[in-house]
């Protein structure tokens, strides 16, 4: 019973696994689409005075984005968390596997 288990319960970990490694690739990806916006932002920004209306809207262009990229670095570090809390698992896993093979041919 602990091997079919075992079974069931990394293939779920594994596709967890691949989901979360999917998402992280996503978010890395928006995290450098992000910095690229917000340094044209800042290129764009120098071009007008610092007090007209249109550096003001750039700026506040620029703290939002700034804002974007760290709520996107908080969820990257949560999935890469839940990672590493999975590769554990797997491992945990394995051995219940392992076991499970041992007790269906090892006593026969």
């Amino acid at each position: 019973m602990g091997l079919l288990i075992g079974l069931m319960r990394r293939r779920q970990l594994n596709m967890e696994k691949s989901t979360l490694a999917w998402k992280i690739l996503l978010i890395t990806t928006a995290m450098s689409q992000a910095h690229r916006a917000n340094e044209n932002l800042m290129q764009v920004g120098t071009d007008y005075e610092s007090d007209s209306l249109i550096a003001k809207k750039i700026q506040q262009r620029e703290y939002k984005f700034k804002i974007l990229e760290e709520k996107l670095k908080l969820q990257k570090e949560e999935y890469e968390t839940r990672l590493q809390e999975i590769e554990a698992e797997l491992g945990v896993v394995k051995d219940m596997i392992n076991n499970g093979i041992q007790e269906m041919f090892g006593k026969g």
